[in-house]
């Protein structure tokens, strides 16, 4: 067996932060109907209700998908790295550290909020170090029925912990500094208005990595009642994300030294 076959590549899914593996199901079902091994571990605290998911950290949640990474790496030729949200921001951090065969970010932050140029999806987050201190989570308002019907999702959704949160936005600091170290091809995916994650994280990721090959595409979204997050399951992206993904693990069998840039463009 030939090294890019697809017999011998394989895709770690990773999940987002207080979402379940339920997210990727359709990818993962996608890429193994075409003959692609896929896994998508459930990350830890997650799937567990709300005491187990507050106790948990970003820390945790990186040694797991490394840990992933690793054990894949160890039965496969080459792995490729696809993430939704903090999966995304979790693929960027393997990218740091090892030398996937390449790179999928799906609405992935590198910063929740910023001030320059200013980006902020709620006006509580920059409190979070000090809301943490007073309280340990935060009702939020849970999706509609409708929201649910056109990108379902299953998670924590009713309350914010606000530990596992100052966490994550503490644990992105060091992968947004280190974008440099990411050389492995690159496939970024956002939807313009994203309420969950600013786009600006699109171009951040596009920018500042070095990665000589790499693609951003951009997957807008009609309907204004979700969150125009979850890619992975959204009725209008869903399809256009496992087309993608899989073109793209498709592509890395041929160790192409052609880059990609922003809009599919070769460079």
């Amino acid at each position: 067996m030939d090294i890019g076959t697809r017999e011998d590549i394989a895709c770690l899914l990773l999940h987002g932060f207080t979402g379940e593996p339920f997210e990727m199901e359709p990818l993962l079902e996608h890429l193994l109907a075409r003959g692609i091994h896929a896994e998508a571990p459930l990350l830890p605290g997650h799937g567990k209700g709300v005491a187990a998911f507050a106790t948990s950290s970003f820390s945790e949640w990186a040694e797991a998908s490394e840990q992933a990474y690793l054990e894949l790496r160890a039965r496969f030729a080459a792995v490729a790295v696809v993430g939704l949200s903090m999966g995304g921001s979790l693929a960027l951090r393997i990218g740091q550290r090892h030398q996937p065969a390449g790179i999928v970010t799906m609405a992935a932050p590198v910063y929740i909020y910023r001030w320059f140029p200013p980006e902020v999806c709620d006006w509580r987050l920059p409190l979070v170090g000090m809301l943490r201190r007073v309280t340990p989570m935060v009702k939020t308002r849970p999706p509609s029925p409708e929201s649910r019907a056109i990108a379902p999702w299953q998670g924590i959704g009713e309350v914010m912990c606000l530990e596992p949160l100052h966490s994550l936005m503490q644990g992105l600091k060091p992968i947004r500094h280190d974008l440099g170290a990411v050389r492995a091809p690159l496939l970024v995916l956002h939807a313009p208005g994203d309420r969950i994650v600013p786009v600006g994280n699109a171009w951040e990721i596009l920018r500042r990595v070095g990665s000589s090959r790499r693609r951003l595409e951009f997957l807008p979204i009609q309907e204004r009642i979700t969150s125009r997050h979850v890619l992975t399951t959204h009725r209008e992206t869903r399809a256009q994300v496992c087309e993608l993904v899989e073109e793209f693990v498709m592509s890395l069998e041929c160790n192409s030294p052609a880059g990609f840039c922003a809009c599919g463009q070769q460079v």
